[in-house]
C-alpha cells in the first residue's frame, strides 16, 4: 500500500487547527474530494476546453487557476455526484473549514497534483508489468514492452498533462521546483533499477565508464521528447524501420552501452560486433 498521507503534502489545509485535527482534516474524504474536483475543473478548462470562452469579449482568457472559484467547485461536484452511487455532497462551508482563501487552496492543489504518491503509483505499475514477463522473453520484444510502459504511464494519465502545463507555466514556483527536482531524482533512480534488473536477466552489464543511472538519464531525455511530441501531435514519432523513436533509442543505447558479464572489460570494445549480433538474435 502506497503512503498517500495528505497531511505531509498539503501545507494550507486547516492551517489554524491543532496538529492532530489538521492531520485528520487533511486526510478526510472531503478534502481529497475538493482536490479531485479541482483537478476535474483544470482538465475541463485546460485539456478539454470546457471552461470560460477565451474568445468572448467579457472574458480575459482562461488563466491557469481562474476557474477554481468556490461556487464552481461545488457546481462541478454536484455534476459529478449525479453519476455516483454515493454522492460526496460538498458545500461552501466545508471548503471554508479547510481553506480561508482561494490562493491557499490553489497552493494545496498544486501540491496534490504533484505529490510523490502519484509518481510512485506509476512506477509501481511499471515494475509489476516487468515482473509479470516470462524469463525467456526475446530482448527485442522486451524493449517494445519497456517503451510502451514508459510512455503509457504518463500519456494515458491526464494528470501528467496538467503537471506539464503547471511546470511550464510556473517554472519558478517553489512548490513546482521542489516537485520537479524530487520527481526527476526518483524517476531516474527507479528506472535505473529496472534497467539493471533487465540487464541481469540477459547476463549483461554496463561498459566501463558508464552506469545504469547514465542509461536512465539518456533514455529519460528521449522519452520526454517522445511524450511531448505525442501529446501535441497525437502519436509517437516513428522511424523508417517502423519502430517508434523510443523503441529504436532503447535498442541503440543497449547495443552501445551493454556488454556480456562474461566478457572481460578490457576487451569490451573489441567484441562490440559480437554483442550486437547476440542482441539481434535474441
Amino acid at each position: 500500500m502506497l503512503d498517500d498521507d495528505l497531511a505531509s503534502v498539503l501545507s494550507n489545509v486547516a492551517a489554524d487547527a491543532r496538529p492532530a485535527t489538521r492531520v485528520k482534516i487533511a486526510n478526510s474524504p472531503e478534502t481529497r474530494a475538493f482536490l479531485e474536483i479541482g483537478l476535474l475543473l483544470l482538465r475541463d478548462d485546460l485539456l478539454d476546453h470546457r471552461g470560460p470562452d477565451m474568445l468572448a469579449e467579457h472574458d480575459a482568457g482562461t488563466r491557469l487557476f481562474t476557474g477554481l472559484s468556490q461556487a464552481r467547485l461545488i457546481e462541478r461536484s454536484e455534476q459529478h455526484d449525479q453519476q455516483q452511487e454515493h454522492p460526496r455532497m460538498l458545500t461552501i462551508g466545508m471548503f471554508r473549514d479547510r481553506w480561508r482563501y482561494k490562493s491557499r487552496y490553489t497552493e494545496d492543489l498544486i501540491a496534490y497534483l504533484m505529490r510523490p504518491a502519484a509518481l510512485e503509483q506509476t512506477m509501481l505499475t511499471v515494475k509489476e508489468a516487468m515482473r509479470a514477463l516470462p524469463p525467456d522473453i526475446p530482448l527485442p520484444h522486451l524493449i517494445r514492452i519497456m517503451a510502451d510502459a514508459t510512455l503509457a504511464g504518463t500519456l494515458e494519465d491526464p494528470n501528467w498533462s496538467l503537471q506539464t502545463i503547471v511546470w511550464v507555466a510556473l517554472p519558478n514556483h517553489p512548490r513546482v521546483r521542489e516537485f520537479l527536482k524530487s520527481r526527476y531524482e526518483y524517476w531516474i533512480s527507479q528506472w535505473a533499477l529496472v534497467y539493471e534488473d533487465v540487464g541481469r536477466q540477459f547476463g549483461m552489464t554496463m561498459r566501463p565508464g558508464y552506469t545504469w543511472l547514465d542509461l536512465a538519464h539518456l533514455l529519460s531525455t528521449v522519452a520526454d521528447g517522445a511524450r511531448v511530441r505525442a501529446a501535441a501531435l497525437g502519436s509517437v514519432a516513428s522511424l523508417s524501420s517502423g519502430d517508434n523513436v523510443l523503441v529504436a533509442s532503447i535498442h541503440a543505447m543497449l547495443l552501445s552501452l551493454l556488454v556480456e558479464v562474461s566478457e572481460p572489460a578490457v576487451a569490451a570494445e573489441e567484441h562490440g560486433q559480437d554483442n550486437e549480433n547476440s542482441f539481434q538474435s535474441g
